[in-house]
């Protein structure tokens, strides 16, 4: 079985000591998966083999130099502009506008097929929500992502839920996922897939990553846009 990492962090209010990232895998097996990402119809065949339809160019983006204040709440309509460490050399940094996008609500039983590898057997239950969010790489390598930094949280309660990294047939965001094209100015979308417990629905994503000036309080939140 294939193992896919999940993220966690502790509420945003108080921001304590980010949890370990949990593995989920699903019982369709490797060679099930493969054959399903292939599934890619109005694709080109050059971006059905990147994972994704192409970025469009990023226009109107804020200066890489007006950082976003470390502990923020950006509005859902704006860019946040942030730093994130990457592997181009030593403290390299690169620097990231970050938008919110639109959360869709799930279903409970949208990811019984998944199996907990590094965390505990509730770890995806619950309701699941599929938010969608965008970068743009401003300055740095092509490469930066935040993809790892991303969590979710219901700000009125502090309460966080399981941030999954699972196989691309579970993402069920209103937009879908653009290809790992790389290159910087222009605009990536991805799929946060976010359980929570009960009744709680997340209104903020979270960006808390490298470098240190992000972490704890100091994170970074993203207004999810209203429906």
């Amino acid at each position: 079985m294939e193992g896919f990492p999940t993220r966690q962090r502790e509420a945003p209010i108080t921001f304590s000591a980010a949890r370990p990232r949990t593995l989920a895998a699903t019982t369709l097996g490797l060679a099930a998966l493969l054959l399903i990402s292939g599934c890619s119809g109005g694709l080109s065949a050059r971006e059905e083999s990147l994972g994704g339809p192409s970025p469009a160019p990023a226009t109107g983006m804020p200066d890489p130099s007006a950082l976003t204040p470390a502990g923020s709440v950006v509005p859902s309509d704006t860019w946040a502009v942030v730093q994130i460490a990457d592997d181009s050399g030593e403290g390299a940094k690169s620097t990231l506008a970050l938008k919110a996008g639109l959360l869709r609500v799930g279903d409970a039983d949208d990811l019984k097929d998944l199996k907990v590898m590094n965390g505990t057997s509730n770890t995806a239950v619950g309701t699941p929500y599929y938010i969608n969010y965008a970068w743009v790489v401003l300055e740095g390598s092509e490469n930066a992502s935040p993809v790892q930094s991303i969590t979710a949280v219901d700000s009125a309660s502090g309460e966080t839920g399981n941030t999954l990294l699972v196989p691309a047939e579970y993402e069920k965001c209103s937009d879908p996922v653009t290809g790992q094209f790389g290159g910087t100015k222009v605009v990536n979308v991805e799929c946060s897939v976010d359980v929570f417990p009960g009744e709680v629905m997340p209104d903020r994503l979270v960006f808390d990553g490298d470098p240190a000036d992000y972490k704890g309080t100091s994170a970074v939140q993203l207004a999810i846009p209203k429906a």
